[in-house]
């Protein structure tokens, strides 16, 4: 069903150009004789002779669904083609076959593979992202490598905290109820994909898992937060957000951006049915450009996106 689903909708995700070339590649695990499987997006005008910069995406799927990696393909073409990078859109393994910590393992493991090879990479301009799922593993294995590493970090309606109440069930309040495009995410749906992921001997209080309760020292300055008004996880994310207000450093409280987008919800971006959605994804992909930007230029980051400061 996952997989027709992505076909049904593939029109809405535009392809790759010209100027990109895209690569599939088997990244080492750290299990003998296991691979990761991703994608790599190389401008196809730049000079692999000279250390190039490095994105790292990890895709959505609730933990569960194997069909969704590659649904990022527009925002890592748009990144590499912007910002003349290298970028890998990293496959994981799901549940329930491979629950808590494993995803996060082999996210850990790209970090890994980027990080050993300085003489390819610039591993002084590494950064990451992630959506829904994607963006909680991202989070989660970026905070062990902290912004010494980790140059910047832009997430799409991840879970942050799997102890709030309702958590385990979706049942979490909405500014808006009405959207343009994306999914409402139902209970049932939610709560299957919340306990393969979160195993009964797993706590959800783990900070690897409600990455929210992680320190603030283990992010970098420069965040891009984004997420749908009529998406289950906004108040989370507006939380998280107001949280790296009031607690975090004066460099993270100027760099970082909570963008609240009005009248969408939860995977907006990966396939917008009319032309305000797609406006909205053009903005907040902008945003994430301008973000990586600045934390490579050490810049303030993107000053003309929408912002939601509730």
């Amino acid at each position: 069903m996952a997989y027709f689903d992505v076909w049904k909708t593939d029109h809405l995700r535009p392809k790759v150009g010209p100027d990109v070339r895209v690569e599939r590649i088997a990244i080492p695990s750290r299990d003998p004789g296991r691979t990761i499987t991703a994608y790599l997006y190389i401008p196809v005008d730049i000079d692999l002779k000279h250390k190039q910069p490095v994105h790292v995406n990890v895709h959505g799927s609730g933990f569960t669904i194997k069909a969704f990696f590659g649904n990022s393909r527009y925002f890592c073409y748009l990144l590499a083609s912007r910002l003349k990078c290298i970028v890998i859109d990293t496959d994981y393994r799901k549940a329930p076959e491979y629950p808590f910590p494993f995803p996060i393992r082999d996210v850990e493991d790209c970090f890994a593979w980027v990080f050993a090879q300085p003489q390819r990479f610039d591993t002084t301009r590494v950064t990451t992202s992630g959506f829904s799922a994607g963006g909680n593993l991202t989070m989660s294995a970026a905070s062990e490598l902290g912004p010494e590493k980790i140059k910047a970090i832009i997430t799409f309606y991840p879970p942050f905290d799997a102890t709030t109440p309702g958590a385990f069930r979706g049942l979490r309040a909405t500014p808006e109820k009405e959207f343009r495009s994306g999914v409402h995410l139902i209970s049932w749906v939610f709560s299957t994909f919340f306990f393969s992921y979160i195993s009964p001997r797993a706590s959800r209080a783990d900070p690897r898992i409600s990455v929210a309760k992680l320190p603030l020292t283990c992010w970098p300055n420069h965040m891009l937060i984004v997420c749908g008004r009529a998406d289950v996880m906004f108040l989370d994310s507006q939380d998280f957000y107001n949280k790296i207000q009031a607690e975090g450093s004066a460099e993270q409280r100027l760099c970082s951006r909570f963008i609240g987008v009005p009248g969408e919800a939860h995977a907006f971006d990966e396939q917008p049915n009319c032309p305000e959605s797609i406006k909205w994804r053009d903005t907040t992909y902008e945003a994430a450009i301008e973000t990586i930007r600045a934390a490579w230029t050490q810049e303030l980051g993107p000053k003309a996106v929408a912002e939601a400061r509730e």
